[in-house]
């Protein structure tokens, strides 16, 4: 802003003009205009979370939005005293100003929730779309909270009660993962193999158990797999035992009669033989016209009060079941199903761990023979094929573990934490929803505690009961035309209230509005229930930015003097370079304006006021010292006084 007033000069002043002028204004929103396309981005890409961490609610944002506040409040204040025709002005800016609080103020205070109730259920808490860590103990049989955390997108470190967790990690979905571990407390072999996949390419193969507890071999890209207990003997001209098999152990035995014994102390008490097997509510039955499904069901008993039950299915040799059914003893039989070698290539792997043998049986019944003692991945040519082992466990046991997988319709978020005194790699997952353990050390005789990452959980001031929801379709189809819903609302003081909440009517109470925004089935009605401090102001803003809009652009009173309004005073070339002449009247108020002679500058003899022509500095404003009570036209300088006389203004 150009010097009007004397205080314009001084320190302060300087400093005044630069806060409320563009040389501030325009760098601060050219980075607000960058930093609102990155959030937009960022929020069609992810979601709105991850949009209000990185860029909406962060410090450098806030920041910048208060800088533009800054500039508008020095804008105004530069323009003191004020006058009627800065009302305009001010009305705009105040406006602006009025709009950045209350959005800021929603963003920061606003409570957002749903409430989903069945008719005739009454409820009072919302869940929100804000994420917690809280602490549960066991109380009286049931879990309670006794700390909660706020979780902020990307926060790194929580302290929940008397507790600090860090937060390395968090998952927008995840997924349960299989994998196998050499940790089981009984001896169980088995290999990962990949089949004809280059060494340099083959960073996992599958997972192959050894047959007496899997069922049978293996069948993976045409090549059967079988894998041997540790120490089980093998010889190319061995006969291989096909049927239903009782195993324990490294030990087999074929499926008997009622009444034989299978192992010591263990009898076959019942058999039945089904051919077209169904499993259903009332356990597995023979469904005439359904495809063949062979199977079997075995009831085996210690005579001494303890029975189980086996099925086994032919078409599905890997699906082992058992269950006891009476009595605390347990045989450690399985069921399993072999079905008869047709031929073919296959592989044996037994041996001595870690030793390994593989037997290859190629497709004219040739064999080869593989040794090994490690290390692993072992690679090796089998006939035609390229056969990996990557590793063998001894004690090998199938797990489950959660990682991370891309988004998808399953929404499954996870945090993965840890103590402060925990390595990274034993870092524990939390699943939504889901209470988790953790070695939270806690005070002798205390229960331990839980931790469980879930949605913020936000109490209402009166109950919603939902007395009966209406949905109308539109004719001939199951498309919601409208729907609403009757419900009473218990307050605050004990009074109730009967109201009927729509698409467009809200119920309001207590500073919450309770919105109609869905359902689920016929009964399920499910209410958006929302807080928003911020919008009154929002609204005030709103308002105020349209009347001061109007009043800078119709009302001249109002407005004159905006610099974005041409003056409608002074003279200046015009588009075509031409000189434009105004009548300047006199001003006995106002000193006379000194004239520079035109000789001075090179530009000829010096020409007498009274001629005419008048040269002025650059920038000078011709209309910059002029007062309310000078006429259209009048010719006067911010310092110096005014020209008398027609002039003609010649610009340096």
């Amino acid at each position: 802003m150009k010097v009007v007033h004397n205080w314009h000069r001084t320190p302060l002043g300087r400093v005044t003009r630069f806060l409320g002028s563009l040389n501030l204004a325009v760098p601060v929103m050219v980075f607000v205009a960058a930093a609102l396309a990155w959030g937009t981005y960022l929020e069609s890409a992810h979601d709105v979370k991850v949009a209000r961490a990185t860029v909406y609610g962060s410090w450098w944002f806030i920041t910048l939005m208060g800088l533009i506040c800054v500039s508008l409040v020095f804008a105004v204040v530069t323009r003191f005293p004020w006058k009627r025709k800065h009302v305009g002005f001010m009305t705009v800016h105040a406006s602006l100003i009025a709009l950045i609080i209350g959005g800021f103020w929603s963003l920061f205070g606003r409570v957002e929730g749903q409430l989903p109730l069945e008719a005739g259920t009454a409820s009072n808490v919302i869940t929100t779309d804000a994420e917690q860590v809280e602490l549960l103990r066991r109380q009286d049989g049931v879990f309670q909270t006794v700390a909660v955390a706020a979780l902020e997108y990307g926060k790194q470190a929580l302290g929940v009660g008397g507790t600090r967790l860090e937060v390395l990690e968090r998952w927008d979905n995840s997924r349960d993962e299989a994998y196998v571990t050499d940790d089981a407390p009984a001896p169980f072999r088995a290999v990962e193999i990949a089949i004809d996949v280059p060494s340099a390419a083959a960073t996992e193969g599958i997972w192959v158990g050894e047959e007496s507890h899997g069922g049978g071999a293996a069948i993976e890209q045409g090549l059967r797999i079988r894998v041997l207990a540790a120490g089980q003997p093998w010889v190319t001209s061995q006969a291989v035992t096909t049927g239903y098999i009782f195993v324990a152990g490294g030990k087999e035995v074929p499926l008997g009669d009622e009444g034989s014994e299978i192992t010591p102390g263990w009898k076959i008490e019942s058999i039945r033989r089904l051919a077209r097997a169904m499993v259903t509510g009332a356990g597995l039955e023979d469904a005439p016209g359904s495809p063949e499904n062979p199977a079997v069901e075995v009831a085996i008993t210690d005579e001494k009060g303890s029975r189980e039950q086996h099925r086994a299915f032919l078409n599905f040799p890997d699906m082992v079941m058992g269950k006891p059914l009476t009595g605390e003893a347990r045989s450690g039989l399985k069921l399993i199903v072999r079905a008869p070698d047709t031929g073919g290539e296959s592989i044996v792997i037994h041996g001595v761990p870690p030793a390994l043998s593989v037997a290859y049986t190629g497709l004219d019944n040739t064999v080869q023979e593989f040794a090994s003692a490690g290390p692993f991945p072992w690679t090796f040519k089998a006939g035609p094929r390229t056969i990996t082992i990557h590793n063998q466990y001894a004690n090998a046991r199938a797990a489950s573990r959660l990682v991370q997988a891309p988004k998808s319709g399953e929404n499954r978020p996870a945090l993965l934490v840890r103590l402060p005194d925990q390595p990274a790699e034993d870092a524990t997952p939390l699943l939504w929803r889901q209470p988790t353990p953790l070695p939270i050390p806690v005070a002798e005789g205390q229960d331990p505690v839980i931790v469980r990452f879930g949605p913020r959980l936000v109490v209402l001031p009166y109950t919603i009961k939902l007395t009966e929801f209406r949905k109308h379709d539109y004719p001939g189809t199951d498309m919601a035309m409208s729907y609403e819903s009757d419900v009473s609302v218990a307050l605050a003081d004990g009074t109730t209230k009967a109201a009927t909440i729509s698409m467009n009517e809200p119920f309001t109470g207590e500073a919450w509005k309770v919105y109609q925004s869905g359902f689920i089935g016929a009964d399920v009605s499910v209410f958006s229930v929302m807080k928003d401090p911020g919008l009154p102001l929002t609204y005030i803003g709103c308002i105020g930015l349209c009347i001061g809009i109007v009043l800078t652009f119709y009302s001249r009173p109002l407005s004159n003097g905006h610099p974005g309004i041409p003056a409608l005073f002074g003279s200046s070339t015009n588009g075509h370079g031409r000189k434009e002449q105004f009548d300047v009247p006199s001003d006995s108020e106002r000193m006379p304006l000194p004239l520079v002679p035109a000789a001075a500058h090179g530009t000829g003899p010096a020409v007498p006021a009274e001629a005419g022509r008048l040269e002025v500095q650059p920038g000078f404003d011709p209309g910059a010292g002029r007062r309310s009570h000078h006429a259209a036209g009048h010719l006067c300088a911010p310092v110096g006084g005014c020209a008398h006389g027609t002039h003609e203004v010649v610009r340096r």
